[in-house]
Order: structure tokens, then C-alpha cells, then sequence
């Protein structure tokens, strides 16, 4: 660990914060290997501990095995020192969970809806905190961090959803704004919900230790992640992303050949799966299933041929200007069709004259919204909690 100097003030909060993240990274450890990461001495780590264990930041987590002589004490971060939440709201249904700091799920909720429903968004979000905290044996004001995941174009400044075709009765509603004075604070962050898939699969899934990758999705819309130098981009209006309004050709051409432009929202959205999965006679109680079982089979190259362009084509501009080093293929569709249409987009595209990703598909669980918001809440939280130490929590 590097040596700092400075006020007795400062070094004191960061002392504390690099001991608290390095029991976040490695677990339990004893007083003497908390010394030899920080070149604290033994009564200067005694003091640092005494402190954070009185602001209940760490408790103490028993005693270390195998060692002669004395057992050594361990120590651990204090699970119940900061709470998140995190929430996906979609058309079908709204998703909630509540973490403890060390990323511990203890309580989830989900709210059934119908596309369509007419309801007012701060009832529907404020039952939904009321109820999973109830699960989780905390009150909303515990809550340290909220992250809200909405589909559609999400306006992080200003708290909103600004055009959302799934959520109508989320335009406009300021989500910061509304819940401050329900949690006692402004600690609350929106954003897209396939940005936060990406978060997700950047921290523990296909992208995990990828610094720049796009994230494309399938399913109820078209739209994508995109990841440089491991940091998520939103663009200047905050639209970045959002690849379902680009024009492309709607089917492979030779050259010369005449062919047809379209959005690719046409080409990928619902309807347009459906069709498709209808013209090469898949069989399964919905598109997504007989999708999943197609790519099982092997049995349908000339679908995932077909499928693999309309892909293809949507990422084609964004990989040329981007240069990613990988793309990772998801939502339902990119779930189901696995690695098959994975290794159909990576063929379409190694025809092209440009440096070709890596094409695989997702690695997340299908409540990857929801978790990918707990895990930017979790960043968030961590920093200010870290960050304030054992002064944060009114010691001197």
C-alpha cells in the first residue's frame, strides 16, 4: 500500500477506507495482516479497529484456523452497515431487491403489470419499496442507495424517463425528486435498463474483466451497452446506445444487388421475431423457447443465418467506429439463441473489412436488470460509506 502523508484528519479516513475495501476484496482477516497490508503499527490498527467496530462498520467474525500458539481474531466488514436497493421496471412486471454492503441479496419482490395498465408511477414504485423492505426486516430509510432501471431513453441529470414507448406512465416522473422525502435523501440513480445488463455482465458475467465491449439486446426492444475503457457511455443527450433507430439493409445483397432499408427496430423487434421463427417453421409455445430449442438442435442453420444478419448488420457501424473488444449478445433472443447465433453474427461479420469482437452471448441470469442496478447502487454506496468512515458516523 502506497504511504501517505497529510492531516492526522485525512489519513485517519483513509486508513479506514482502505481497510474497509480490503475486507470487502479479501474477507475476514486478522489485526496483524491488516497492519502488514497498511504499515500501520499494532496500536495504530488497534485504535482503527476499535473505531470502525463502534461506528458498526466491521464487527469482529471469530478466529483464524490453523495457527500455533493463541488463536488470531478476524475481522469483517459489518453486513448491516449499508443497505441498496435495486429496481427494474418493465411492462410486464416490476423486479426489486434489497443488498446488504457485501452485495448479500436479503429480500425480493415482484409486482406483476400488464402492457398497458394505467397506474400512477410514484404509488407503484413506493409500494414496491414499502413491500421489499418489509421482506428484507428494514425500513425505507435504511435504504442508503436506490437505482431504478426503466427501458427506453432515461435523462441520468435530471432523474426521468424521457421517452419510454413501454412505460407511458413513467415519462416525466422525477424519480429523485418524488423519493426524497420517502427515503430521507436524493441518493437515487435511474438509468436504462440495458445499461445496467451491461454493469451486470461487466462485474460477473461474459464481459467480466473486459474493458471495452458493447452489449446488444433482444427482446421486448432493440438497443444496446456500450463499455470504453471500462467505463459505461451515455453519450451527449444520453442516447447512446439506442442502435433500434439506425437504417440498414434488410437482407444480405450481393454487390449491385437491390435491396430494401429498414430500421432495426423493424428487423428485431417482437412481431418481426415471430414472423420470422413462423417462416422457418420453429416449433415451441412462444418464439423465444423454440428459438432456445433450434439453437439446441442444430437443425436450422438458414434461421440463425437469416437471424445472425439482422444482428449483424445493427452492430456493423458501432463496431467499425468503436472497436470493441468483445460483444456479448443479450437479452431473451440473445439468451436463446446461445452460441449458435453467436457463431452466425461472428461468420456474417468476418466478411467485412473490419476488426472483428469477439461474439458470445450472455452470461447473466434473466434478472440481470435488477442486478446490474444493485450493483451500481452497490458502487455508489461502498464510495460514500467507505469514503466517510467512522467520522460519517459521528465519531470525533
Amino acid at each position: 500500500m502506497q504511504i501517505l502523508s497529510g492531516s492526522p484528519r485525512l489519513l485517519r479516513n483513509l486508513n479506514e477506507k482502505a481497510v474497509l475495501q480490503r475486507l470487502l476484496s479479501e474477507g475476514s482477516l486478522t489485526r496483524m495482516e491488516l497492519e502488514a497490508f497498511t504499515g500501520l503499527s499494532k496500536p495504530a490498527m488497534s485504535d482503527l479497529l476499535r473505531r470502525l467496530e463502534s461506528a458498526n462498520l466491521i464487527r469482529r467474525d471469530g478466529e483464524k484456523a490453523g495457527t500455533y500458539g493463541p488463536k488470531a481474531g478476524l475481522w469483517s466488514l459489518e453486513p448491516r452497515s449499508g443497505f441498496v436497493a435495486g429496481i427494474a421496471v418493465g411492462s410486464h412486471r416490476i423486479d426489486a431487491a434489497i443488498s446488504d454492503i457485501t452485495r448479500n441479496t436479503i429480500a425480493s419482490f415482484r409486482h406483476a403489470a400488464e402492457p398497458g395498465d394505467r397506474y400512477d408511477a410514484h404509488e407503484r414504485l413506493t409500494s414496491v419499496l414499502d413491500s421489499v423492505t418489509r421482506e428484507a426486516g428494514i425500513t425505507v430509510r435504511e435504504i442508503d442507495q436506490l437505482v431504478v432501471g426503466l427501458p427506453g431513453i432515461v435523462d441520468v441529470r435530471a432523474g426521468n424517463l424521457r421517452k419510454g414507448q413501454q412505460l407511458p406512465n413513467w415519462e416525466g416522473y422525477h424519480i429523485p425528486e418524488a423519493l426524497e422525502g420517502v427515503l430521507g435523501h436524493r441518493h437515487v440513480l435511474i438509468e436504462n435498463d440495458v445499461n445496467l445488463v451491461a454493469i451486470e455482465e461487466m462485474a460477473c458475467g461474459a464481459a467480466n474483466g473486459v474493458q471495452s465491449f458493447i452489449l446488444f439486446w433482444v427482446g421486448d426492444g432493440v438497443g444496446a451497452g456500450v463499455v470504453i475503457g471500462g467505463r459505461l457511455m451515455h453519450g451527449s443527450t444520453g442516447t447512446a446506445g439506442e442502435l433500434g433507430g439506425a437504417m440498414v439493409p434488410d437482407r444480405m445483397a450481393r454487390p449491385g444487388e437491390p435491396v430494401k432499408m429498414a430500421l432495426v427496430e423493424a428487423l428485431l423487434d417482437v412481431p418481426a421475431i415471430d414472423a420470422l421463427v413462423a417462416a422457418h417453421q420453429l416449433r415451441g409455445p412462444d418464439s423465444v423457447e423454440a428459438i432456445r430449442q433450434a439453437a439446441l438442435s442444430d437443425k436450422h442453420p438458414k434461421f440463425f443465418a437469416e437471424l445472425g444478419y439482422r444482428v449483424a448488420a445493427a452492430l456493423t457501424g458501432a463496431i467499425g467506429i468503436l472497436d470493441p473488444e468483445m460483444v456479448v449478445l443479450g437479452g431473451a433472443i440473445g439468451r436463446a439463441g446461445g452460441r449458435a447465433l453467436a457463431d452466425s453474427v461472428a461468420d456474417i461479420l468476418k466478411t467485412l473489412p473490419i476488426a472483428i469482437p469477439q461474439i458470445v452471448p450472455t452470461a447473466v441470469s434473466s434478472n440481470a436488470v435488477r442486478a446490474g442496478a444493485v450493483e451500481l447502487a452497490l458502487e455508489h454506496a461502498r464510495e460514500r460509506v467507505f469514503t466517510g468512515g467512522s467520522a460519517a458516523r459521528g465519531l470525533p
